[in-house]
């Protein structure tokens, strides 16, 4: 059966037969290739997944906070070993939905093509663990985070998601200081992180202060209900602007390149908490933390960018729809001074960060700087818009809009069976199933 085997003659010394010598060899071979196989071996929990994890994941996936399962330690990463191989793979974990541009981002949280592969390789070999004694070599974690703390404010009193799966509730607060001063980072401090899943801060101008507070006042649960924005379902009576915003992971944002976002005293600041209630329904009561400066290099505001016309039912997207495209294309700075923008925009502006906001029908948006020439430079390009994930997209170079140029925006809306409760067109509006279309640009001069 096996040519010359019964011919192999006893290894020197051997107390064995050349028979039995071989049998005994056939049973350790498939042993012995695996201990002289030439290939790499194959990657383990605690030197090379570990510190990829430490980087990129365990801010969200660690006990009690917004992740609905941990990763911070070898049983729960191995449990989780193919799932997070897969999400990583997909480019859905972490978190980020821009596409290729024509500008670099800073903060961009993805994993290097290697470490989606040594996930993979990992979760494949069975996720093996490796030797704790000798841990591999810490990754470099996201900048971020606030230098110090000079105002800290926080919800008057806790408040229990009412709403499920998700409550979206608005608490206004007073804004302390008695002079201007600018917002230059921000800090939120969850007070149930598991439920928290992003905070927005609008800023509602002196004259206009009390209206949210009289909102506040009409119901009977400390905030108000406020999807859209901070209005709710309320019309839109008066200029909003976006103070900044805060999602788990982040650990607090500092505005770059020595900038600030000027806040006048007067001034209320409406908190928008977005509570996800799938992991966690308690009482929550969150703080907030600033870092101001009384002078910066650059004056920086958050400009909302889009077609007027929309606002005035002109966005209907009809009941069934999968594919329907809104495309503006304008200079925005009439726009901007009309919504009482603080900047002054006369001889252009730069474009620091885009933050998009559509709702639940949104499948892909995309802001192209439109030049005289008829070149372009795309800003920005989320082709699989998550509703969930509404991410701040910082440049690391900004984009300098000058007088004769334009910005265009498209926005793309699935209206299938399924995205929302009820088949049914869809125009603008604030509410849960209404939709919108808005590239929030944080600009400055």
């Amino acid at each position: 059966m096996f040519p010359g085997a019964w011919r192999v003659p006893p290894a020197r010394g051997s107390r064995y037969g050349a028979t039995e010598l071989f049998l005994r060899t056939a049973t350790l071979g498939p042993t012995l290739l695996a201990l002289c196989a030439c290939g790499p071996a194959a990657p383990t929990y605690y030197q090379q997944v570990k510190p990829i994890l430490d980087s990129r994941c365990i801010t969200c996936h660690t006990a009690g906070a917004i992740a609905p399962f941990a990763l911070d330690s070898y049983p729960s990463a191995k449990a989780r070993a193919q799932a997070a191989a897969s999400a990583t793979a997909a480019g859905l974990m972490p978190p980020w939905r821009a596409g290729a541009a024509d500008v670099t981002y800073l903060y961009n949280p993805s994993l290097t093509d290697d470490q989606k592969a040594t996930l993979a390789a990992w979760a494949k070999a069975g996720a093996p663990e490796g030797d704790k004694a000798r841990p591999g070599a810490d990754l470099p974690k996201l900048a971020g985070g606030i230098q110090r703390v000079d105002l800290t404010l926080a919800m008057q009193q806790p408040y229990a998601p009412t709403l499920s799966p998700d409550d979206y509730r608005c608490f206004p607060l007073v804004w302390p200081e008695t002079t201007p001063v600018f917002v230059t980072g921000f800090d939120a401090l969850p007070g149930v992180t598991a439920m928290v899943h992003h905070v927005a801060l609008y800023l509602v101008p002196p004259d206009s202060a009390q209206a949210p507070f009289q909102w506040d006042a009409e119901d009977t649960a400390p905030g108000y209900s406020c999807f859209g924005g901070p209005f709710g379902n309320r019309p839109q009576e008066f200029a909003v602007n976006l103070l900044t915003a805060w999602i788990p992971g982040t650990q607090g944002v500092t505005f770059p390149r020595n900038g600030g976002v000027p806040v006048p005293p007067g001034a209320t600041v409406v908190i928008q908490m977005h509570y996800n209630t799938a992991a966690s329904l308690q009482p929550d009561q969150s703080s907030f933390q600033f870092q101001l400066a009384s002078s910066v290099d650059r004056q920086m505001v958050y400009q909302p960018f889009l077609d007027p016309g929309w606002v005035a039912g002109q966005m209907n997207i009809p009941a069934g729809a999968t594919n329907v495209p809104f495309l503006y294309q304008a200079d925005p700075r009439d726009f901007f001074s009309l919504l009482g923008s603080t900047l002054d925009t006369t001889n252009g502006f730069n474009i620091e960060a885009v933050m998009f906001h559509m709702h639940k029908l949104g499948a892909e948006g995309q802001l192209w700087l439109e030049r005289p020439d008829h070149t372009h430079v795309k800003v920005l390009d989320i082709s699989n818009w998550d509703f969930h994930w509404q991410l701040q997209y910082s440049l690391e170079t900004p984009v300098r809009f000058q007088p004769g140029d334009q910005l265009r925006l498209k926005c793309v809306f699935d209206n299938s069976p399924g995205r929302i409760s009820t088949v049914k067109d869809v125009n603008w509006g604030e509410g849960s199933e209404d939709e919108m279309c808005v590239a929030n640009i944080l600009s400055s001069r």
